[in-house]
């Protein structure tokens, strides 16, 4: 549970503790990434997005994952800009698909909201926090993929096959 002095950082950890529990007991083959500053080049900190996780599709591919634990607010989790741009340089400098796996816990247990980053780039709607002027994006839990059980991870190409065009026009773009 959290407290008013649970840090940004505090419910981080618990995110990625969380996943990687879960991806243990659905026996998924992936890598945890240590998140320290020798683990990830000190150049690209400030242009990449470092993930959480390496997941294995079997048999076909490798995602990047980065867990999210925020809270869901009228059917809206966010995502600062900036993150979503530094995701979308992974993804295009390493050519590995980048994926956002949002916590939500409810009455029925755990449930993993699931969003590429293209995904987001497509459906986020720009909003400004009123404290800090940054900019986020509001993403309707409408546009993710509920992913509770292993055999939920196959609706993860459905998304990524859907999303081609966007592809197409971010590389244009960059």
């Amino acid at each position: 549970m959290y407290t008013e002095n649970t840090t940004i950082i505090e419910k981080g950890n618990e995110g990625e503790e969380r996943l990687n529990k879960w991806f243990q007991e659905n026996g998924l083959t992936y890598f945890q990434i240590k998140q320290d500053v020798q683990s990830f080049m000190h150049t690209f900190a400030k242009v990449m997005k470092r993930p959480d996780f390496f997941l294995l599709l079997e048999d076909v591919s490798m995602i990047a994952v980065d867990a999210k634990n925020y809270k869901l607010s009228c059917g809206y989790f966010t995502l600062n800009k900036g993150e979503l741009h530094r995701a979308l340089s992974y993804e295009i400098i390493t050519k590995m698909p980048f994926w956002f796996a949002y916590l939500h816990q409810t009455e029925t247990g755990t449930k993993w909201y699931w969003m590429s980053a293209l995904k987001a780039l497509e459906v986020g709607t720009v909003r400004t926090n009123s404290r800090t002027n940054e900019e986020f994006l509001a993403l309707s839990l409408s546009d993710f993929i509920s992913i509770q059980h292993q055999e939920d991870i196959g609706k993860l190409y459905t998304q990524r096959s859907q999303l081609k065009a966007t592809v197409v026009q971010m590389r244009k773009n960059y």
